[in-house]
């Protein structure tokens, strides 16, 4: 049987600061940089995890020991959450060179 899909988290607690926090005095930053870092490098961890599970399930289902569906779940979830993970870094690079091109 194939487990159920787990809801996603809501983005309010993603440990990011809210905007009406950012601007400090002075035009300081007041915003946590170690937040967006610990939520990069949870969303890398799950990638990683994703991608580990697809394999060790691809290599079960290759020695009889899982069904095909389970494979294909597997793999289809580690293929999706690349895709996101591509999409979110093309994304950042676009976004980062318009504010590097606008005039000064």
């Amino acid at each position: 049987m194939i487990p159920a899909i787990p809801p996603i988290p809501p983005i309010g607690n993603a440990g990011l600061t809210p905007v009406s926090q950012v601007g400090g005095a002075n035009g300081q930053s007041a915003a946590n940089p170690s937040g967006f870092q610990n939520l990069l490098g949870q969303a890398i961890d799950s990638l990683n995890g994703t991608t580990s599970n697809a394999t060790a399930v691809s290599l079960q289902a290759a020695a009889g020991k899982v069904s095909a569906v389970d494979a294909t779940v597997a793999t289809t979830e580690a293929q999706l959450e690349t895709q996101l993970a591509s999409t979110v870094v093309s994304s950042s690079v676009a976004a980062l060179n318009s504010v590097m091109n606008m005039p000064a």
